[in-house]
């Protein structure tokens, strides 16, 4: 199972509408795909399962129950483990037990690799807190997504020294040569000389243009490819998939 995250320590860059898009394009392309909210905030689960579910990851990861039992159906080849945002224990979790047993998020994430899933995608919010930290260290490859501002770059730098840190910690290495550039417009002059600085970097650079589409499959939690497959950025997110398919 190829366990990949999409990571930046700044909000609002649209991190979980590209994990969750790029998520189920992959399932409608045959791969058995999860997706593991891990945000406190659980803004992937409001999307995608807007009822609240009886068990959620904080159930899972504290040994309430087995992980099957909480996931959740999306579609074909499509499966969610939900978090719970008001009223959930994974914040509360995080801030106490995890500092007693640091490798929970790894026992968690290793019995996940044993229900024949092809990809997780695990979507975390914004920060480099233990929580962040612990599932981040488990990955195989994390892409950082990025909005068209040009401090965005120094961000960059920032998790590379971070991602440096829990690389060493833990004695491996995680792929990390992918950005995606969320929400650009190339009509805006600043947003073409954002991308032409990219570009001289390292990384692949993949782009998302601003669809308004985006937004409302979200207030219909429905992933984009369901709510409107001929939306204009669904070319991109095709792109983008096939980069992670190919590895």
């Amino acid at each position: 199972m190829r366990k990949i995250c999409f990571h930046i320590q700044k909000g609002g860059v649209g991190k979980t509408s590209v994990t969750g898009n790029v998520a189920s394009l992959l399932a409608k392309e045959g791969k058995k795909t999860l997706l593991v909210d891990c945000d406190p905030q659980a803004n992937t689960s409001s999307w995608f399962y807007p009822q609240r579910p009886e068990y959620d990851i904080a159930d899972i990861i504290t040994g309430r129950i087995s992980a099957d039992k909480a996931i959740q159906p999306l579609g074909e080849h499509f499966s969610l483990i939900p978090a719970i945002a008001i009223g959930g224990n994974l914040k509360q979790w995080a801030e106490t037990e995890l500092v007693r047993s640091p490798r929970l998020i790894e026992f968690f994430i290793s019995d996940l690799d044993k229900l024949g899933f092809e990809y997780a995608f695990f979507d975390c919010s914004p920060s480099f807190s233990l929580l962040e930290r612990s599932v981040l260290s488990c990955m195989d490859e994390i892409i950082n997504p990025l909005s068209a501002e040009f401090f965005s770059i120094d961000g960059i730098e920032s998790f590379v020294n971070e991602l440096r840190n829990i690389e060493k910690a833990n004695r491996r290495t995680i792929k990390n040569d992918k950005i995606v550039v969320n929400l650009l417009n190339r009509s805006f002059a600043r947003h073409r000389a954002f991308l032409e600085e990219l570009e001289k970097l390292r990384y692949q650079v993949f782009v998302i243009p601003q669809d308004s589409k985006i937004a409302e499959c979200q207030i219909a939690h429905k992933s984009l490819a369901e709510f409107e497959p001929k939306a204009k950025s669904m070319r991109y997110f095709k792109e983008l998939v096939n980069a992670i398919i190919s590895g």
